[in-house]
């Protein structure tokens, strides 16, 4: 019973440890053990709840990613402390006991005595009577420091890479004049006609994007992190993206602007956007996304066409013909409108 004890002790030590390496050491998007089955489960309870108070449906959601961070560190923290407490348990009163007086045997006693050591307080009162439970003591100490060390590191860095992507989100809200419009963006990038200018642009963009890509694989909970408004979100900021590149390929005279529409910048921001939809359709949407209807690609020809419109309307040369270049515009559209509308549904974002 009491090598029963001590085995799952340490397997659960190990399960915490392995969680906090994959999570935080070696972070890509749904390696983890536990994690992101905690995340997944976080944001169940956040979107059952807003759906129970509509009302509240964005207070809610907006704490969800906080939460589900806290939730992690204290897991962590309380897998460590149990698991080491299981293997210290069977040795209270022999080797390890009270400096003074009878030394309780029961779990709490165990479990006080793992606490102290993982969070290296050391006050004193019980002590490890043989070599090897001085070592594991120091042991347990030295994951304890390493954990808060790690894991305040993580907290850190999601946080940073939190504001970069608000940074992003907000840089492209503000681009289109507040409009969120792909079409607005393009409009002002080539004012007047002149597109000269915009393969920089575009290539900022793309490489914000990409970097958006590397930040969701290294921290997966970021996808969680909701705000009151929702332009700050990852599925707006990949349909503005993803629908300009769309109209860069489909809507623009493909002869006066080939540099453009063939160049690396455009491929980038096209590649990277089908990259982090492709991945998310895999590790969290499971590829089960919500399929398109008749309907919905009459409404993106409709787009299309307004979209030409503004254009036209700054002196840009689009594609000489309309109806060709809409049925390009509902082809590509297709490759990434169904998983950013499942995505989106997943998160509770209107688009």
């Amino acid at each position: 019973m009491n090598l029963f004890l001590q085995l799952t002790g340490a397997g659960i030590v190990i399960l915490a440890l392995l969680d906090i390496y994959l999570t935080v050491l070696f972070h890509r998007l749904g390696s983890s053990v536990i994690s992101m089955s905690l995340n997944r489960g976080i944001w169940c309870l956040f979107h059952q709840a807003a759906r129970v108070i509509p009302s509240k449906k964005k207070f809610l959601l907006a704490h969800s990613g906080s939460i589900m961070i806290v939730s992690l560190l204290v897991l962590w923290a309380t897998f460590s402390i149990c698991g080491f407490a299981l293997i210290f348990l069977p040795e209270l009163g022999t080797g390890i006991q009270a400096s003074e007086g009878q030394t309780p045997t029961d779990f709490m006693t165990a479990l006080y005595y793992s606490g102290f050591s993982f969070t290296t307080l050391g006050t004193g009162d019980l002590v490890p009577k043989t070599a090897s439970y001085r070592l594991i003591t120091v042991l347990e100490a030295a994951l304890g420091f390493s954990s808060f060390t790690i894991t305040i590191t993580y907290l850190l860095s999601v946080y940073n890479a939190l504001i970069s992507r608000n940074t992003f989100a907000l840089s492209l809200y503000h681009r289109t004049d507040g409009t969120g419009d792909a079409a607005e963006l393009l409009a002002r990038l080539g004012a007047s006609g002149e597109l000269g200018g915009v393969q920089q642009d575009l290539s900022n963009i793309g490489r914000e994007l990409v970097q958006l890509l590397e930040f969701q694989h290294s921290y997966p909970v970021l996808l969680y992190f909701r705000f009151r408004e929702t332009y700050y979100t990852l599925p707006r900021i990949i349909l503005l993206t993803m629908d300009a590149v769309t109209l860069i390929k489909s809507g623009l005279n493909a002869e006066k602007y080939r540099s453009l529409v063939r160049s690396t910048a455009v491929a980038e921001l096209w590649g990277g956007g089908m990259q982090i939809l492709s991945e998310l359709s895999q590790s969290v949407l499971s590829k089960h996304w919500i399929k398109c209807d008749r309907q919905a690609e009459l409404a993106w020809r409709q787009r299309y066409y307004q979209a030409i419109e503004r254009l036209r309307a700054e002196g840009i040369d689009t594609a000489a013909d309309v109806e060709a270049g809409a049925d390009l515009y509902v082809s590509l559209r297709r490759k990434w409108q169904p998983i950013l509308t499942t995505l989106s549904i997943y998160l509770a974002v209107d688009l």
